[in-house]
């Protein structure tokens, strides 16, 4: 048995309308061999999220459905899917929490916008019917780990200094994605066509937004996409015993 500590993370999961949890198995196996303890966070009472927040290492906001426009004071677009406005609240509240504790977060896919919007940003409702200019392909039909679109890093961003490498293909499963970005993040990567594919904060100690599913690749060797959650890991571990 190994002795190395492990922080805890916690990992959002999809809420379906029969308030059922729903969650790939790809996030918790990606964090387990990463070196960490990946734990479903369930939705609690407001009260008590500084609590939940303050035992857990690290977050992890997941993928999932539409986000409620009203979120970023917008009315519903027709193409807009299907939303849960409760869940969105509680991601909400979340990342709140844990911003202002200063904690590692990562945002995958909807969590990406999740932060964005939490912060100020605003989220296109519909990539084909909103977004101006040439766009590309972002709700692909292939397997998860097929690398459907290239994305580009910027090279002062912690995300590039992260994975060693500037540009690359990614999977893409959303059909919405980031309009306004807030004036508390920085673009640190996007697509061909322009669109924002990761965010950070200069303002904290390891806060971040990625679009694409690195998670997936992780698990098939990939170390780009290891050395993420590996960094990751390493930044929850850190927080957890630099006084200890």
């Amino acid at each position: 048995m190994s002795n190395r500590k492990k922080p805890v993370i916690g990992i959002t999961a999809r809420v379906e309308k029969d308030q059922t949890y729903t969650l790939d198995p790809v996030y918790a196996k990606a964090i387990l061999q990463s070196g960490g303890l990946p734990l479903i966070v369930p939705i609690v009472d407001e009260e008590d999220i500084p609590l939940l927040c303050e035992r857990l290492d690290g977050l992890i906001v997941t993928g999932g459905g539409d986000i409620n426009p009203t979120l970023y004071g917008e009315e519903p677009h027709p193409s807009l899917g299907a939303v849960y406005p409760g869940s969105d609240e509680y991601e909400k509240e979340l990342i709140t929490e844990f911003l202002k504790l200063d904690k590692p977060f990562i945002g995958m896919c909807r969590g990406l916008q999740m932060l964005n919007i939490t912060l100020g940003g605003t989220n296109y409702q519909d990539l084909e019917a909103e977004f101006e200019g040439k766009l590309y392909q972002h709700l692909q039909l292939a397997m998860r780990t097929h690398r459907t679109h290239s994305v580009e890093l910027e090279e002062d961003s912690r995300l590039y200094d992260i994975m060693g490498v500037k540009k690359f293909r990614v999977n893409s499963f959303h059909h919405q994605g980031v309009r306004d970005v807030s004036d508390k993040l920085r673009v640190a990567a996007r697509a061909a066509d322009g669109l924002v594919e990761a965010l950070e904060s200069d303002h904290h100690q390891f806060v971040m937004g990625i679009q694409w599913h690195p998670e997936e690749f992780a698990l098939q060797d990939d170390q780009a996409s290891i050395n993420i959650f590996e960094r990751f890991v390493d930044e929850c571990l850190k927080d957890k015993y630099q006084n200890q």
